[in-house]
């Protein structure tokens, strides 16, 4: 117990809970409460703790900011694959889809199988490449050839539902 008589794990786990929820302002509040608290020995503020405290801070306005927290949460744990979805997350607050897919991508590359990663790839939706790759994704060419590709693609399936 702290000076104050609040257990800063306890306050830890019931933001964490909250943010689960995507009770974002309560798990702010929770978990400043608890990083305060912490925040002496930064050191040993548990990774998963500082992940949701930057998803928190990323869903409340505080984009860049939470960005940061979910990023030192990732290079304190590199191998926790929940703090890449928690990163990803934060980058879909900022409406950095690219990077969001980026985060995921990292996170299935340690855990192919998580199942939470996967939903959250789904939920971001996977481009398919450029039909040209050497040219960009905007280019005028590659615009109109994959408009081509996409009505090639739903005449094919329609024609094998039929």
């Amino acid at each position: 117990m702290s000076e104050t008589g609040r257990d800063p794990e306890a306050l830890a786990r019931t933001g964490i809970d909250a943010a689960k929820k995507e009770d974002y302002a309560m798990g702010l509040m929770v978990l400043a409460e608890a990083y305060n608290l912490l925040t002496k020995d930064k050191a040993k503020i548990p990774a998963t703790t500082l992940s949701y405290y930057g998803v928190c801070l990323a869903h409340t306005g505080k984009t860049k900011e939470g960005i940061e927290f979910c990023q030192f949460a990732v290079g304190k744990d590199s191998f926790n694959a929940e703090l890449y979805i928690n990163l990803a997350k934060a980058y879909s607050a900022a409406r950095s889809r690219r990077k969001a897919i980026e985060a995921v991508e990292k996170g299935l590359a340690l855990d192919p199988r998580s199942a939470a990663l996967q939903r959250m790839r789904v939920t971001l939706g996977v481009r398919k490449s450029p039909v040209i790759p050497f040219l960009g994704r905007d280019n005028p060419l590659n615009v109109s050839l994959g408009k081509v590709r996409q009505k090639m693609r739903s005449s094919a399936a329609k024609k094998k539902k039929a």
